[in-house]
C-alpha cells in the first residue's frame, strides 16, 4: 500500500471560522488510487466518489475539460464534516503505465474497482480509519456503476447523479438523434450486432470513435446492464438527482430511475447541468462550463446531498 499524505488548508471566512482539511493518497489496488479527503473533526461516514464515462480522473476531469465538479463536492462534504474518498479510473492509471489495452476491458472491471474501495476501508483497514458508514456517489456512468457496486458489497445509502434509467443503448440512439439523425439507422444495426453476437463488422465511418473495434467488447459489456433492473434489487436509501439543463441525460431519467428503487426520492433540480454546475443556457453556456472550474457547485445540490447523508448517519 503506498500511501503519502499532505496537508491543504481551506480557508472560510464566514464568522471567521476556518478549517484545516487532511488529504491523503491513498493506493487501493494496482488499477486503483485516488484521494481520501477528511475533516477536521472524525467523521464515522465516508462517501465514495465513482465518476462517470470515459478517461476521467478523480476530479472529475478528462484533459482539458477541467471543470472540477467532483472535486468541488469532496471539499464539500468535508466543509459539512463528510470524508470522501474519490479516485481515478483505472484506465487512466492503465494508460500512465503503458498498460492499457482496450480489448480486455470490461465495465464490470469498474465495478469491482468500485467494490474494492468500500472493501479497503470496511474489511481490510476499518481500525486504521474507522468508519461506521458508507455512501456511494455514482455522478453520470458512475451511477450505474454505484448500483451495481452496492450489489456486491454492503453500503448504507447511495447518491445517484445524473444517471440514466435506461440501458446506454437507448441513451446512446437518443444522444445521437439529437445531433445527427441520419446516423440513428446505422447506430441501431450496429448496437443490435453488438448485443447478438458480440461485434460489429460493417461500421458506418461517421460511427467509428464510438464503435471502433478495439472499444466493442467493453461496449457489449456495458449493453447488458439495465438500470431500472438493477434499481429494484437495491433496498438502501438512495437518492436520485436530475438537472434541467443537463444536454447528456434528461432530468426525468431521475424520477424514472427512483421509481424502480424500493427505499428511493428523486430530486429534479433547475437549472443544473451534467457537470453540476447551475447554466440556465443549454448551448454555449452549457458547454463552456465543462472547461471552467470557477464555476461554482449547484448549491441545491449540495444542500440535497448533506442533508441525505446526515438522514442516513
Amino acid at each position: 500500500m503506498k500511501v503519502s499524505v499532505f496537508i491543504s488548508f481551506v480557508f472560510f471566512f464566514s464568522f471567521n471560522y476556518a478549517q484545516d482539511l487532511q488529504s491523503t493518497n491513498i493506493e487501493i489496488n494496482q488499477f486503483v488510487d485516488g484521494t481520501l479527503l477528511e475533516p477536521p473533526s472524525k467523521s464515522k461516514t465516508l462517501a465514495i466518489i465513482i465518476a462517470g464515462s470515459g478517461p476521467t480522473n478523480r476530479d472529475g476531469n478528462q484533459g482539458i475539460g477541467k471543470n472540477n465538479s467532483l472535486k468541488k463536492l469532496a471539499y464539500h462534504l468535508a466543509n459539512q464534516g463528510v470524508a470522501s474518498f474519490r479516485y481515478d479510473k483505472r484506465i487512466l492509471k492503465l494508460s500512465r503505465e503503458n498498460a492499457l489495452d482496450q480489448t480486455k476491458l470490461r465495465f464490470d472491471d469498474f465495478v469491482k474497482d468500485a467494490a474494492d474501495v468500500v472493501n479497503y476501508f470496511k474489511l481490510y483497514h476499518n481500525e486504521e480509519y474507522g468508519f461506521e458508514k458508507f455512501i456511494l456517489i455514482g455522478h453520470s456512468q458512475g451511477a450505474l456503476v454505484a448500483q451495481l457496486a452496492s450489489l456486491k458489497t454492503a453500503v448504507n445509502g447511495l447518491v445517484l447523479l445524473c444517471g440514466s434509467s435506461k440501458p446506454f443503448s437507448e441513451i446512446l440512439v437518443s444522444q445521437v438523434e439529437k445531433q445527427a439523425p441520419f446516423l440513428v439507422q446505422d447506430l441501431k444495426v450496429s448496437l443490435d450486432s453488438l448485443q447478438k453476437v458480440g461485434y460489429v463488422n460493417k461500421i458506418n465511418p461517421l460511427l467509428n470513435s464510438v464503435l471502433y473495434k478495439d472499444v466493442q467488447p467493453f461496449l457489449k459489456s456495458w449493453l447488458v446492464h439495465d438500470p431500472s433492473k438493477i434499481a429494484e434489487q437495491i433496498e438502501e436509501p438512495t437518492l436520485v438527482i436530475g438537472g434541467t439543463t443537463d444536454i447528456q441525460i434528461p432530468a426525468e431519467e431521475a424520477r424514472s430511475l427512483a421509481e424502480h428503487l424500493q427505499n428511493g426520492k428523486f430530486v429534479i433540480i433547475e437549472n443544473m447541468n451534467h457537470v453540476l454546475k447551475t447554466v440556465k443556457d443549454l448551448s454555449l453556456e452549457n458547454q463552456k462550463s465543462y472547461t471552467n472550474p470557477n464555476l461554482p457547485l449547484s448549491e441545491e445540490l449540495k444542500s440535497e446531498i448533506a442533508a441525505f447523508i446526515k438522514s442516513v448517519e
